[in-house]
């Protein structure tokens, strides 16, 4: 099953944290079940300074017919992405933040597949590590499109799925953002490390969200496992 996530986080908290404005509500409305292919804020480097760019979550490879060739390629294995010249080059020059409160993984067992969602143990707002590409279409129009970068699960979600997005903590947007390539050491004890498990919280939540019509907050209300 696809990968999920969801923001909920207000305008306000989501432009303080990461030194943003803009006059679009619309762009910043809560979401509770985000599917890929769905447009979500990233936060990019233009001009040296962070700015919000609606995109589209699957990343479009520049020789795509049509955007929605695009939509498989919402995640990618951190461990893996030098060994593609595209995605290698995302990472050197294109990489962003991607604004969130958590996300949902489901195990999957004989009978069934039971959903979860997993958040930060303080329920804030944070941002997981992206990377974008800009395509171009038929019309001349610039089409943003990010992936998730993902790693191996720590020992908390590992029972649920063995990967997990890659989580930044908020002293590494900067670097992250930026337009340098990364370092060995940042990639190798940032990006390739899971996020602390001592920081984060796995609650079992409704098979509604299975429906990726369902978008309310009851969607990730723990239920008794």
């Amino acid at each position: 099953m696809s990968d999920r996530f969801v923001l909920h986080a207000p305008k306000d908290e989501i432009e303080q944290m990461f030194h943003i404005s803009s006059e679009r509500d619309d762009y910043f409305e809560s979401d509770y079940n985000i599917t890929p292919g769905s447009l979500h804020p990233i936060i990019i480097e233009k001009d040296g300074k962070p700015q919000h760019q609606q995109a589209q979550w699957g990343l479009i490879h520049p020789d795509a017919d049509e955007e929605r060739e695009g939509k498989d390629t919402y995640a990618v294995p951190a461990e893996g992405v030098h060994d593609d010249d595209w995605l290698a080059g995302c990472m050197e020059q294109r990489r962003c933040l991607v604004p969130a409160n958590g996300f949902y993984k489901w195990k999957t067992s004989k009978k069934k597949q039971t959903p979860f969602y997993i958040r930060l143990l303080s329920n804030r707002l944070t941002a997981f590590a992206g990377i974008y590409s800009v395509w171009e279409s038929s019309s001349g129009r610039d089409v943003y499109s990010f992936a998730i970068l993902t790693t191996k699960a720590n020992t908390l979600v590992e029972p649920v799925d063995d990967r997990m997005p890659v989580i930044l903590a908020p002293e590494n947007y900067d670097v992250w953002r930026g337009g340098e390539p990364l370092s060995e050491m940042m990639f190798n004890q940032v990006v390739i490390q899971p996020f602390d498990l001592t920081r984060m919280a796995v609650n079992r939540v409704s098979e509604k969200v299975n429906d990726i019509s369902n978008n309310s907050p009851e969607l990730i209300q723990p239920i008794p496992k």
